[in-house]
Parts: structure tokens; sequence; C-alpha cells
């Protein structure tokens, strides 16, 4: 049989290896192997998502990718995150920034819908290195010291807005661009959290619309994610009791080794992608 690229990786599949979906008449999508990986993967990943509100998918796609196939894992990881940011915005709603979520919201729709054209229209590997390279040396910049609180206006909420809906749209990595904006907004670690998971929800909740307009929410995917979020809620709770004994600059460092790790990752998908 064929490979099937990720980015990168491109993971070819043996002869003998046994079939990961069931027929349509039978209830469970994954072997027990495969399902015992995917639990695992996404309880550490939604650790990480408990801390900082953000980045399971950094983990989450690119290893279930070797396992599932991708059409597979996009919409199963989407509705994972829209759960996860609905439990923290939930638990955190009250502490959110409305003021800077209309300004986000806004123009992250404007941006997903500009980065529907954008991804036609560019070269696709340039702008994801682009966008990749910028978030490393972000990251790179801000965890060796930079991450302190640094108050900038919100003339910049526009940008921050429209390039995650851009990103999002094109890369499926929408997050960054938020992150950035409002740790340089909000002194206040509870309030960080609670705006960035909200902004994370309203933006995964675009991207599932788009899934399920699409046709990819199939009842074999909702199967799994039911079957997977115990590992998640479980992950997130952990996250969420670690995050609670940690300071605001470690929070800030956090999130700024994640904007690298994504960067990172976006440069390699960038070179070595098909």
């Amino acid at each position: 049989m064929g490979h099937r690229p990720y980015g990168g990786c491109c993971r070819p599949r043996a002869p003998d290896q046994p079939a990961l979906f069931i027929s349509p008449a039978m209830t469970f999508p994954l072997d027990l192997q495969t399902y015992l990986i995917c639990a695992a993967v996404i309880a550490a990943a939604y650790i990480m998502f408990g801390i900082s509100s953000f980045g399971a998918a950094l983990f989450t796609v690119p290893i279930l990718s070797y396992f599932l196939p991708l059409d597979f894992v996009l919409p199963l990881c989407v509705l994972l995150d829209v759960s996860a940011a609905f439990t923290l915005g939930a638990r955190f709603s009250r502490e959110a920034d409305r003021g800077e979520l209309k300004w986000l919201g806004a123009f992250s729709l404007i941006g997903a819908v500009a980065g529907v054209t954008l991804l036609v229209v560019l070269p696709q590997r340039w702008t994801l290195g682009a966008c990749g390279l910028f978030l490393l040396c972000y990251g790179v910049y801000a965890v060796r010291g930079a991450g302190a609180h640094v108050g900038i206006s919100r003339g910049w909420a526009p940008v921050s807005g429209f390039a995650g809906g851009a990103m999002g749209t094109m890369f499926g990595v929408g997050a960054p661009p938020y992150a950035v904006y409002l740790t340089r907004r909000m002194a206040d670690k509870t309030k960080l959290r609670a705006t960035l998971s909200a902004m994370v929800l309203i933006s995964t909740s675009i991207r599932t619309t788009v899934f399920a307009g699409s046709g990819l929410m199939t009842s074999e995917r909702i199967v799994a994610f039911v079957a997977l979020l115990p590992f998640m809620l479980l992950g997130v709770r952990a996250g969420v009791r670690i995050q609670g004994r940690i300071s605001r600059e470690t929070l800030v460092r956090v999130i700024s080794l994640l904007l690298a790790l994504i960067g990172a990752s976006l440069v390699l998908r960038a070179a070595f992608g098909r």
C-alpha cells in the first residue's frame, strides 16, 4: 500500500498491518493497541493543555498521524480541543477579558476567511516556514528571559486575531498569535489563562464547523472521540493542578517554550513537506 504523508513524515503501512477502521455495521473504529497508544498520547498532551490552555495539537496530531490517517486524526483532535477549551473556559469564564475576546474573535473570523484565499494564492511551504521561523525565534527569545510582562496596546489585537485566524485555516495552528499577544497584555495569570482558553474555544469551534460542513465528522470519529474523552479530561485535570502551583512567569515560559516547539515543527514541515 502507499505512503501516508504528514508534513515531512511519510510512514509506510505494512501489507499485513490490520486495518484500523471497522465496517460501518460495527461500533468501534480502533483496535486495542491503537486505542491504548492514542489514550496515552492524549492524556500526556492535555496535561500541557491544562497548564498553558493550548498546545495539545502540537503533540496529538503528528504522533497520532503515525497510527491513523490524517483525515481521521484532524477531526478527532479538534473535537478534543473544543472539549478541553470548553472545560477550561467553563471553569475560568468569569476571569476572561471579554473586551480582548471581542477584538480577537472578530479579526480571527476575518483572518479565517482570508486564510482560505491565501492558502490558494501563496506558496504554502514558504508561508508555513515564515510563520514557523517567527514563532521559533519569539519562543526562544521569551524563554531566555523576555517572558516578563511588557505592556502593549490593544492596537495589536487586530493583527493577532487576523494572524491566528489565518494560521488556523491554513496550517491548523491558530493559538500562537493569541498567546503572543495576551502574554504581553495581561499580568494576571488567571485572567491570562481564562482569556486564552476562551479564544482557543472560539478558534477551534470555527474549525469544527468547517470539518462538519465538509463531512469529516463521521460516526467513526465521534465514537473514537467519546472513547478517548476521559483521557483528555484526566490530562486537563492534572495540568490544572500543576499550573495552580506555578507562578505567572513560569506559565509564560511554558507558553513560550510551546511557541518555540510549534515554530520548529512548522519549519520542519516546510523544509521536508511534500
